[in-house]
């Protein structure tokens, strides 16, 4: 504790005895350093008492000692909660086995239970009044109160349980000590649990909903299918008239109270108390009749308690609200009951069952995606059919192209595999969105669908295939055999719910006599770069892209393929909408190699899709008009040089223009222009933006050079300083401020007290050598008032400009964070020891009588470079001013601080620029401060002076500044 604070607490009690005697000044302190070891001693004490309950032991006694209260734990340690030099004034109060209160061991007359019969070691309750009643400690006012065997209260007494010393309660849960000295001198109460019995649950909210803390759970409504006319062409899915819901099982945490509470307490000891129907003030419907939730412990934790909830019909959502709170009923009886929490229900989107395989190309058909988007409705290209495809194709090429998948007739199909469920209102975005069956108690079903029967001779496909399991085996009358190939049997796929049809969908498998190839193929071509000059960008596929990564992958050689299929079409252009940019067929200018694909994008399209993969497709037909068979080109690349979003990694922060973890850069004045220059404005405060990252170096051809280092093609960055971020900032050093920027975010506004905001610092993004730069106010009170404290800071932020056009702009972030931190360093510091010092007892106008002011600031530059060393620094950081605080200054005479005695004459003169003769002759610019002493010999000792300094930067205003004073001359 701070004895200054702890002085003015005692000082009445320690100086002045009871018979008006002075007491000394060291007394005083060991007064104080005693109370202040008690104090620490008691915390320490008590912080080791909760670190072994918390670990599993538990308080066994708690007794007056010798020094206070005595509190023993299972281990066998004790701890002293200590009350000054003796425990005279201490009181330790327990409840008996008897349900007594007892005083330092002592029974007393009253009860502390409400129960009848004699509580005893086998466990029978405590014994009570014939009226019930038990006495209470109030904690407000030190007596006693009454309580009805009910629990309520019956009245209030004028018994005294508070001691004028420590007093301490066991109440059987807890240890409550009163009249603890705390750290702040006052006197406190401090509760220590005796065990890790738990004593409360606090929700972890998920959600807020309107404010209220919560959780959601998905919701899923379907109505169940029925299907007619089974295994024929017109077989039809119809839809029952009511829903079904599904409420899917969720998880909950609460944190516990202790966080070592004991795990047996909580598991199979849970319910929930339900509200359904809570008034609420917004408009929403009232829950089902049959709403109801069940907790099951799944887990405990680090303190954490987590919890299934299983739901049963549906939660409020009108002008009700459901909400439920977690109990737990304990081995006694007592119910611990968390805060409630509303449940929120989330409703799923319709499911589709689709092929986990996004590329249509696999499912060897060539219109897939637009085959089913007319079938079902949706934009889920990778939809099954919801309507069985009954086709009297008679060929392979016919009957497979309209197959889902394909088989080999000497392998297996495992269906599970080519089945998952898509949530609908995802789809067209960028993911598709896989929902999670076995959370919804939903599974998939797989029978093959009969009397299928085409080819020639006409037969029933469904005599090509098992079906166990999910798991697809082609046969010929029970055996495998070649005889299956070419045959497209049909699977119908439904997805279940118990007994329930949710969801329906066929696929329709292709057995092959071997591996069949797609007819789509990626080609992956050399990235886009993203210039400046260019308008269009172009890209060529090479005639090794060719040849690896089509003819080799389809197994034809050049001449044969371009032979098969001899006509190029951009099938991408015809889309609607169109793949990005456009395709012709073109040759090669260095091979003459005919048959690459030139590829040609906007640039404005490779800007809109910088942070995307870029993909259009082509198309090789064998017949004229895009006929026949076909061969389709999945092209695919990316754009280098530009992307919507940069981040400056740590590594490039340049280390020496920031602090060593590198959570600010420091910005400083201009250094002199030479070793003479005496121009203070010279002295100006402009400092680079870019230099404390990596740039672009010097004669780059890449990059503007000297500018932040990300993309070729961001050639303008744009500083600002962050409004939002800078609000948060309200204290500079020990001054209050508000700060606001322009609307441009270019110029920092401050504000302090009443006083007009005034421009603290503004930047500019318009230079040539230096296009980035922050220039500090020179001319601002306030700005200087708080660049001296020393801390003065802001945050800053920057956008890059695509090829400096201010309709593209990428965003930046600094190791993640949307600004760093500049600190703007205070130019000049001064000294905490005088470069000089006093000799007692010399004769004035002696060396040592006297100080130049110089010498006592000793001040020195933000580089650490002191002016002694540099004294053109004086006009170039000037003009200076420098004010001592004699008046207030202090001493440290016979080891004590305090202020300087009578017998000290300390003086500033600041009009005499000279003193002192021959060798001890010295001038100076801004004055002297002189010392007399007309007292005793002394041994050395310190004056501590106050000053302040006025100089270019604004002002300095010290703390004290030793100066050292050498014993009396004569002193031995």
């Amino acid at each position: 504790m701070n004895k200054k604070f702890l002085s003015a607490i005692l000082f009445g009690a320690l100086m002045i005895g009871s018979v008006g005697t002075f007491t000394s000044c060291k007394d005083y302190d060991d007064d104080i350093e005693n109370l202040q070891k008690q104090i620490d001693e008691n915390a320490k004490a008590i912080e080791q008492i909760n670190t072994l309950i918390s670990n599993g032991s538990v308080i066994t006694n708690v007794a007056k000692g010798t020094d206070g209260i005595t509190i023993t734990l299972s281990n066998g340690n004790s701890y002293e909660i200590k009350n000054g030099t003796n425990g005279t004034n201490a009181a330790a109060w327990t409840i008996g086995s008897d349900g007594y209160w007892y005083k330092d061991n002592v029974k007393q007359d009253y009860k502390a239970v409400g129960k009848d019969g004699a509580d005893g070691s086998d466990g029978s309750e405590g014994a009570a009044g014939a009226d019930g009643c038990y006495y209470v400690p109030n904690a407000e006012t030190g007596f006693f109160d009454i309580y009805n065997g009910d629990g309520t209260l019956k009245e209030h007494t004028t018994i005294a349980w508070k001691g004028t010393g420590i007093t301490a309660v066991d109440n059987g849960t807890d240890v409550i000590l009163y009249n603890v000295k705390m750290a702040d001198g006052t006197m406190g109460q401090v509760t220590i649990s005796k065990n890790n019995n738990l004593r409360s649950l606090v929700f972890i909210p998920q959600v807020y909903v309107d404010g209220v803390q919560g959780f959601t759970y998905d919701s899923y409504a379907y109505k169940a299918l029925t299907l007619g006319n089974k295994d024929s062409k017109t077989e039809k899915a119809t839809l029952a008239a009511t829903a079904t819901t599904i409420n899917p099982v969720v998880e909950v945490e609460y944190h516990v109270n202790p966080s070592n509470a004991n795990v047996e307490e909580l598991k199979d000891k849970l319910s929930f108390i339900v509200k359904k129907d809570v008034d609420y003030i917004t408009s929403r419907a009232a829950a089902s009749k049959d709403f109801n939730a069940t907790p099951e412990f799944v887990s405990f934790k680090d303190g954490i308690l987590k919890v299934k909830v299983d739901i049963t019909g549906i939660a409020a959502t009108g002008n009700k609200i459901s909400v439920l709170a977690l109990n737990v009923e304990k081995e006694n009886g007592e119910n611990i009951t968390s805060d409630y929490a509303t449940v929120f229900k989330k409703d799923l989107n319709d499911l589709a069952i689709a092929d986990p395989a996004a590329e249509a190309a696999k499912k060897g058909i060539a219109n897939k995606d637009e085959h089913y988007r007319t079938l079902i409705g949706t934009a889920d290209a990778n939809a099954y059919n919801k309507n069985i495809v009954w086709s009297e194709g008679s060929t392979e090429a016919a009957s497979k192209l309209i197959c889902d998948t394909v088989v080999v007739y000497n392998s297996s199909l495992d269906l599970n595999g080519c089945v998952e469920a898509h949530e609908l209102a995802c789809l067209g975005g960028d993911e598709i969105n896989v929902a999670d069956l076995k959370k919804l108690g939903l599974n998939f079903e797989f029978d093959v669908v009969k009397n299928y029967k085409v080819g020639n001779p006409v037969t029933d496909q469904a005599d090509f295939i098992t079906l166990a399991d999910g798991v697809l085996t082609p046969k010929v009358y029970e055996t495998e055999g070649p005889a299956a190939i070419g045959r497209t049997p049909i699977v119908r796929v439904r997805l279940m719910h118990g007994n329930n049809i949710v969801k329906v969908a066929y696929i329709k498998v292709y057995i092959a006599g071997k591996v069949v190839p797609t007819n789509q193929y990626e080609l992956t071509i050399e990235n886009f770069k993203y210039d400046c000059v260019m308008t269009p960008a172009e890209r060529l596929s090479t005639v090794k892209d060719m040849n690896v990564q089509v003819y080799n992958e389809i197994g034809m050689s050049k001449d044969e393929f371009h032979t098969t299929y001899p006509y190029f079409f951009d099938y991408g252009a015809s889309l609607t909408p169109a793949d990005l940019g456009s395709c012709v067929e073109t040759t090669d200018a260095e091979t003459q190699a005919t048959h690459v694909i030139k590829w040609t994008i906007a640039k404005d399209v490779l800007w809109a899709n910088a942070d995307k993969a870029l993909t259009h497709r082509v198309r090789y037909y064998a017949g004229a008009g895009q006929t026949g068979a076909y061969v389709e080109l999945l092209l695919t690349t990316k754009v280098d040089d530009i992307k919507k979003s940069y981040n400056v990694e740590k590594a490039d922060f340049i280390s020496n223009y920031w602090n060593d973890t590198k959570t600010y850069t420091k910005f400083n004045v201009a250094v002199p222009t030479s070793t003479s220059d005496t121009d203070p404005n010279n002295c100006t405060f402009t400092n680079d933006l870019n230099s404390p990252f990596t740039t672009w170096p010097k004669n780059s051809t890449e990059g503007t050079p000297g500018v932040l280092k990300l993309d070729k093609a961001v050639t303008g960055i744009q500083y600002f300083f962050c409004a939002d971020d800078i609000k948060t900032i309200t204290k500079i050093g020990d001054i209050n401020v508000t700060f606001t920027t322009s609307a441009d975010g270019l110029t920092l506004y401050a504000k302090v007290g009443t006083a007009a905001a005034e421009t603290v610092a503004t930047i500019d993004n318009s230079g040539t050598t230096n296009p980035n730069t922050v220039t500090y106010n020179k001319n601002s009170k306030i700005a200087k008032e708080l660049l001296n404290t020393g801390a003065m800071y802001t945050y800053i932020g920057a956008t890059g400009r695509v090829c400096d056009d201010a309709t593209k702009v990428v965003t930046i972030t600094f190791d993640g964070k949307d600004h760093f931190q500049a600190n703007f360093i205070r130019p000049v510091n001064i000294a905490e020891k005088a470069a000089d010092n006093f000799i007692d007892a010399v004769d004035f106008g002696e060396k040592g009588s006297f100080i130049r002011l110089e010498d006592l600031i000793a001040p020195y530059d933000w580089r650490n470079r002191e002016f002694s060393d540099y004294t053109n620094y004086w006009d170039f950081y000037g003009p200076f001013k420098i004010t001592a605080d004699v008046d207030n200054a202090e001493c440290d005479l016979n080891g004590v601080r305090q202020g300087v005695p009578v017998t000290v004459e300390l003086k500033a003169d600041y009009t005499n620029l000279t003193m002192g003769t021959g060798a001890d002759a010295k001038t100076s610019k801004y004055g002297f401060i002189t010392y007399k002493n007309n007292g005793t010999k002394v041994s050395a000792f310190n004056i501590y002076v106050k000053v302040t300094v006025d100089y270019g930067w604004g002002t300095i205003k010290t703390g004290f500044i030793t100066v050292p004073v050498a014993s009396t001359i004569t002193n031995n």
